[in-house]
């Protein structure tokens, strides 16, 4: 099965496209061959990069009837691309085992099936595995995704800034909306933190942060935490038996794609890597405040479990999402139809699971639970008492 070449080592951002029935779909013209008695196997037409065409070329319907028999086709198919691309085959195996029997069982309890029909009940079953990461992407959501993966937004839209700054008496306000490249850039970074050199303390809000380039946190850490601290390790399924990680400073060059390219060849030739500050990252003295919700989730979760691990700053709000696989996407054998599999299993400086149990805040504010807009005031308070 191929990598995208936008997901590699990419920790997805899962809170952009929420869950819709399939709508633009017209009847299959592949005609793949597979047994029924077993998972399918990889098809020529799979062995290609996932991309934003893959996607709109798709001329499938959710109205479209299938078979029975076809629907288990493509159920293996779903479950032979997880099988075969998870970080580590022995991950939650017997659940993934019994929830293929199960949907299979389902599947025969009548002759025929519409494809949104199927598609929504191997949604519901892989989120039984509460695994991040993994997800099943239609023609619309698969488009909705990648359009942003390559920065190719509908008509008439205009995204939010990923980064803005205020400053409100003492503390500087960073809010930082998304760890995506090119929506994040070290550049458009460093001309928000000058905004804020007043400042005598800084408050980064990453409240709603989904999460994108796990490197890209580099950006903001190295101030934090200081030069050639590790912040994170990461290890592949070709990595599970190697001991000592590839030791990686810094970050990747903003242009776009190029980050994308050069974490690739990263990953190919090591997939076992330990992330680090660059020895020559100056750390900014101030006191530094993390502001977080339910909704920062991937690399954003790992941006907060490094800070906890270090201490190197107080966090405030509520539990982080808990999200931090990382996930590349694989082609399933209807066009249109991908399946993004966590690949890439991620932990902290101390060696801590954050996947399925987030990161806790030192300061709880209840308001960031509930999206208020007292959440952030709330925040401002605790943190010039703080420092008073």
């Amino acid at each position: 099965m191929p990598k995208t070449k936008h997901l590699t080592r990419f920790l997805l951002i899962i809170t952009l496209v929420s869950v819709t029935s399939c709508q633009l779909f017209n009847k299959s013209q592949l005609d793949h061959q597979s047994s029924q008695g077993s998972i399918s196997k990889v098809t020529q037409a799979q062995k290609q990069d996932v991309s934003l065409d893959w996607f709109t070329s798709s001329r499938l319907k959710g109205t479209d009837t299938i078979s029975s028999s076809e629907a288990k086709l493509f159920i293996r198919d779903v479950y032979q691309t997880l099988e075969s691309n998870i970080f580590d085959p022995k991950f939650k195996k017997d659940e993934r085992e019994q929830h293929l029997r199960e949907i299979l069982a389902k599947v025969e309890t009548k002759p025929n099936w519409s494809r949104s029909e199927l598609t929504a009940h191997i949604s519901n079953q892989l989120k039984k595995l509460s695994v991040s990461h993994l997800r099943l992407l239609d023609p619309v959501e698969g488009q909705k995704l990648f359009r942003i993966f390559e920065q190719k937004p509908l008509p008439n839209t205009t995204p939010d800034p990923a980064v803005s700054a205020e400053i409100r008496g003492k503390v500087g306000i960073l809010r930082v909306n998304s760890f995506l490249i090119p929506q994040i850039t070290k550049a458009e970074l460093d001309r928000r933190k000058a905004q804020l050199s007043s400042a005598k303390v800084i408050l980064i809000d990453l409240r709603g942060n989904g999460g994108g380039y796990g490197s890209s946190i580099s950006y903001l850490l190295e101030d934090i935490v200081g030069s050639n601290k590790v912040l994170w390790r990461d290890r592949t399924r070709e990595g599970l038996q190697i001991k000592q990680p590839y030791i990686f400073r810094g970050y990747f060059d903003d242009a776009i794609n190029a980050q994308a390219e050069a974490e690739i060849k990263l990953s190919k030739k090591y997939p076992y890597v330990e992330w680090r500050t660059r020895l020559e990252a100056q750390k900014d003295p101030r006191p530094h405040f993390i502001l977080v919700d339910g909704q920062c989730g991937s690399s954003c979760d790992l941006f907060t479990g490094i800070i906890k691990d270090y201490r190197a700053a107080t966090i405030l709000g509520t539990r982080t999402m808990g999200a931090l696989f990382g996930g590349d996407a694989f082609r399933l054998r209807w066009q249109g139809f991908a399946l993004i599999v966590p690949t890439v299993q991620v932990v902290s400086p101390k060696g801590n699971t954050i996947e399925g149990v987030g990161v806790q805040p030192d300061i709880e504010i209840a308001e960031c639970a509930k999206s208020s807009s007292q959440c952030l005031e709330k925040a401002i308070k605790v943190v010039v008492n703080a420092d008073s």
